[in-house]
């Protein structure tokens, strides 16, 4: 049996598909695999489609300097439509250095 409920990915299951796909767009091979397609699955309905095929097809790409900026592209234009959407919570402030007095 198949579970494709899409209201029942938690906010820890997309964040762990988006670091999926960070990951796999700092790999320096080809990136598709079946961690980044699971990925892209978890967030159907959460992004729209054009941004999920656009990452598998720069995945794809013979191209290394290609694939490497598509795959960038795509994953900040799914990040950025996952922030618009309300799918991604900004719960985390960013993290700032820590001055260090000198000895």
């Amino acid at each position: 049996m198949t579970f494709t409920d899409m209201t029942a990915s938690s906010p820890g299951t997309i964040m762990r598909a988006l670091d999926v796909l960070r990951e796999a767009a700092a790999m320096k091979d080809q990136a598709r695999t079946r961690g980044g397609a699971l990925a892209l699955w978890v967030l159907r309905g959460h992004c729209p489609d054009e941004w999920l095929v656009a990452f598998w097809d720069a995945a794809g790409s013979d191209h290394e300097i290609g694939r490497s900026q598509g795959m960038h592209a795509a994953y900040n234009g799914i990040v950025r439509q996952m922030r618009t959407r309300g799918g991604l919570l900004q719960t985390a402030a960013p993290l700032q250095s820590v001055a260090v007095d000198p000895i």
